[in-house]
């Protein structure tokens, strides 16, 4: 059999008309293809989805733990930093008692400031059964120890069972940028050359003898004082048996001045003197003007 021969137009209708067969015949397949796809692309974003959540719920968990891990550590250096902005209490010693004359007495404490950027200001009294010495007031350099006293209390009888009571207590924070180095500032604010203080029990007093001690005190540092104090104790067998104080007036820098303490009690033959200064070196009414300063008079002010 012979296939008949079509005319090119007739040709070009054959093609057209199978293609056209091929298309609608794969239509069905490009619309499943379409929908694989796009179920894929889904399957896709629904797995991403669940990976994100779970992670963020994982990893939240986590980090909660850590949080909480790290709150009690928080806690602590918190902790540790308000500690250190809080000065530490004073260590106050117990209170003693030495015969000052024969009629009065010596009280006398030590009180301990630990704390190395603060100093204190207080008052304080001493107490023995129902009686009290006259309120005083005190103070204690940073990192140092200091020894309070009352001294001249009159009574009949030694007094027992003393006790000392301190209020008005004022914390003073050190400024690290004026005062860097807090041990440095102090040696050189309170630098004294002391010369070995003497003993002796050898002045004749009526019918009786009292003790004497004499020092040399100078000012080695570059400050002068308007009234330094200095503490004298007298120890006998390594017990406080005297107490007393020396003032010394307008003592400038470079000046040396001589001192005399004496002990108008029962005192022993032989003894050992210590002599302390006591001066609040961050007041700054302790000290003189240097010399060829002068302030100005406030009368000046309101003179026309």
């Amino acid at each position: 059999m012979v296939n008949p021969l079509l005319s090119p137009e007739l040709q070009n209708i054959e093609r057209e008309h199978a293609r056209g067969i091929r298309i609608i015949e794969s239509r069905p397949v490009f619309v499943m293809f379409g929908m694989m796809v796009a179920l894929g692309f889904d399957v896709v974003l629904v797995a991403f989805f669940v990976v994100v959540v779970m992670g963020f719920f994982v990893s939240g968990s986590f980090d909660d733990v850590r949080a909480v891990g790290k709150f009690d550590v928080n806690r602590a250096y918190f902790h540790a930093i308000a500690k250190n902005g809080v000065p530490q209490q004073l260590t106050i010693g117990s209170a003693k008692v030495v015969q000052g004359t024969t009629t009065s007495y010596d009280f006398f404490t030590t009180v301990k400031n630990e704390n190395t950027d603060w100093y204190a200001t207080f008052t304080y009294v001493f107490s023995s059964g129902s009686v009290t010495t006259r309120s005083e007031d005190g103070f204690v350099m940073p990192g140092s120890s200091v020894m309070v006293t009352s001294l001249g209390f009159v009574s009949s009888s030694r007094p027992s069972s003393s006790t000392i009571t301190v209020s008005d207590l004022v914390w003073h924070r050190i400024n690290r940028h004026d005062v860097p180095d807090v041990a440095t500032w102090l040696a050189g604010h309170g630098s004294f050359r002391i010369s070995a203080p003497t003993y002796s029990a050898d002045i004749g007093l009526s019918t009786e003898k009292i003790g004497r001690t004499t020092f040399t005190v100078t000012d080695t540092s570059s400050y002068g004082y308007w009234s330094p104090q200095f503490l004298v104790t007298l120890e006998r067998a390594g017990a406080v048996v005297g107490i007393a104080k020396a003032t010394v007036s307008q003592l400038a820098s470079g000046e040396s001045r001589e001192v005399e303490v004496r002990w108008y009690h029962d005192v022993p033959l032989t003894g050992t003197v210590t002599v302390t200064p006591i001066i609040n070196y961050f007041d700054g009414s302790s000290y003189m003007s240097p010399q060829g300063v002068h302030g100005s008079d406030i009368r000046d002010m309101f003179q026309k």
